[in-house]
C-alpha cells in the first residue's frame, strides 16, 4: 500500500493499446480539485498471467483490470486476481456495461466498476484514489479487529486463571469451615456458629458468581454440536453439585423416571437446570416449610420439548414475570429470585439452543419455570 499519497503505482491489465494509450493520457499529470498532484506510475500487462507476474514481482497500490483478456475472460479473471493477490484492490474497466455483471463484480469484491464508454481523467483518478484510501482504511479496521481480538483472547486467559485461583482460596475457605461446623459444632458460641455458617453461605455464592461468569463468557466464544440429551444424567448432577442446599433446606424433588429426547448440549443444559433448581431451592418454599420441586417434560408444537420445574414457594408478582431473564435485573420483592445474572444466563443458552424460557407464577400458589429444546428426530 502507498507510503506516499502523490506517488500511486497501478497495474493496468488491457490488451487493447488503444485503451492502454487513453488510460495513458489520462493519468499524465493528472489532478482535481482539493486534491495534491498525484504522479502515477503506470504498470502494462496485456494478459492476465503477465499481471500476475507483475504482481509477484512489485508492490502496486491498485490494480485496473479489464473483463476481455486472451487469456481470461469475465468475472473469472478477477476471481484469480482476489484469490492469488487478496489485499490489493482491484478496479474493472469494461465495455461491458450489463448491471448483472456490474453488481456481481461489487458483490464478489470488485471496488469499483467503471464503463470505458463514460471514462474520464477525473473520474478515474478520483476513483482510483479514493479506492486506495477506502482500501487502507479496510485494512487499518481490520488489523485493529485483529489486536483487538488478541487482547481479548489474553485478557480471558488472565480471567480465567485468576478465577481460578480465586475458586481455589474460596474451597479452602468453605473447607476448612465445614470442618469447624462439622468437628467443633458443640464447643462454639451460637454467634460462632452463626459467623461459621455465614462463612460457608457467602463462600458458596462467590464460587456460584465466578462459575457463572466464567460461563458466560465462554458461551460467547464456544462453538458446540448439539446432540441427543440424557436428562436423567444431567439432573443427577445437578443434584450432585447442589447436594449442600438440597440438604440445608431439606427440600422433596419428584422427578418423571422418563423424559421426552430433545437435543442440546449437555453443559449448558445442566447449567440451565443448575439455575432453575437453585432458584427453587432459594425461593421455592413459604412459611418455612422445606421446598417441595416438581420436575416434568411434555412435547408441544412445532417439534418442540417443553421442560419445568414448578415449586411451592410464594410466587412471583405479574410486573417482576416480565423482567427476571433481563440480565442485572433485581425485582421488587427481596423474597423472590432476584439475581438475574443467573437466568439471563439460562435465557441465553436456550436462545442459541434454538429454544425460548419463560415463568407461569400465581402469588401464593408457587411458580413454574420452563424452557423448550427441540425434540430429537430419532425420539
Amino acid at each position: 500500500m502507498m507510503k506516499d499519497k502523490s506517488q500511486i503505482t497501478a497495474l493496468l491489465i488491457e490488451d487493447n493499446p488503444s485503451d492502454v494509450l487513453l488510460v495513458r493520457k489520462m493519468l499524465q499529470h493528472a489532478s482535481f480539485s482539493g486534491l495534491t498532484p498525484i504522479s502515477v506510475n503506470l504498470v502494462i500487462a496485456n494478459r492476465l498471467q503477465e499481471g500476475l507476474t507483475s504482481l509477484g514481482e512489485q508492490t502496486c497500490d491498485v490494480i485496473l483490470l479489464d473483463l476481455s483478456l486472451p487469456d481470461a475472460f469475465g468475472l473469472d479473471s478477477f476471481l484469480q486476481l482476489k484469490h492469488k493477490f487478496p489485499t490489493t484492490p482491484v478496479i474493472i474497466l469494461s465495455g461491458n456495461t450489463a448491471k448483472e455483471t456490474v453488481m456481481e463484480a461489487v458483490q464478489i469484491g470488485a471496488q469499483d466498476y467503471l464503463t470505458k464508454n463514460d471514462l474520464t481523467a477525473d473520474l478515474l483518478l478520483k476513483t482510483i484514489y479514493y479506492t486506495i484510501e477506502r482500501h487502507r482504511l479496510l485494512l487499518e479496521i481490520q488489523q485493529r479487529a485483529e489486536m483487538l481480538e488478541d487482547q481479548n483472547i489474553a485478557l480471558n486467559d488472565f480471567a480465567h486463571t485468576l478465577a481460578h485461583q480465586i475458586q481455589g482460596l474460596l474451597s479452602q475457605m468453605v473447607g476448612y469451615a465445614s470442618l469447624v461446623d462439622s468437628h467443633y459444632q458443640e464447643q462454639l458460641s451460637t454467634p460462632a456458629r452463626q459467623a461459621v455458617d455465614q462463612i460457608m453461605q457467602s463462600g458458596y455464592k462467590m464460587n456460584n458468581v465466578i462459575t457463572e461468569l466464567l460461563f458466560l463468557a465462554s458461551m460467547r466464544s464456544e462453538t458446540v454440536q448439539m446432540n441427543v440429551l440424557d436428562n436423567r444424567r444431567i439432573l443427577a448432577e445437578v443434584v450432585k453439585r447442589l447436594r449442600y442446599q438440597i440438604r440445608e433446606t431439606k427440600a422433596v424433588i419428584k422427578a418423571p423416571e422418563s423424559w421426552p429426547v430433545a437435543v442440546g448440549y449437555a453443559p449448558w443444559i445442566e447449567e440451565v437446570w443448575l439455575n432453575y433448581m437453585s432458584n427453587a431451592l432459594k425461593y421455592g418454599s413459604k412459611d418455612g416449610e422445606p421446598p417441595v420441586l416438581q420436575l416434568g417434560a411434555t412435547r408441544v408444537n412445532n417439534g418442540m420439548v417443553r421442560f419445568w420445574i414448578a415449586d411451592s414457594g410464594p410466587g412471583i408478582p405479574e410486573l417482576d414475570q416480565k423482567r427476571l431473564f433481563r440480565p442485572h435485573t433485581r425485582v421488587t420483592s427481596k423474597k423472590i429470585r432476584g439475581e438475574g445474572l443467573g437466568l439471563s444466563i439460562v435465557w441465553r443458552i436456550i436462545q442459541k439452543s434454538g429454544g425460548e424460557v419463560g415463568v407461569k407464577s400465581t402469588e401464593g400458589e408457587g411458580s413454574c419455570f420452563w424452557f423448550t429444546l427441540p425434540e430429537s428426530p430419532k425420539a
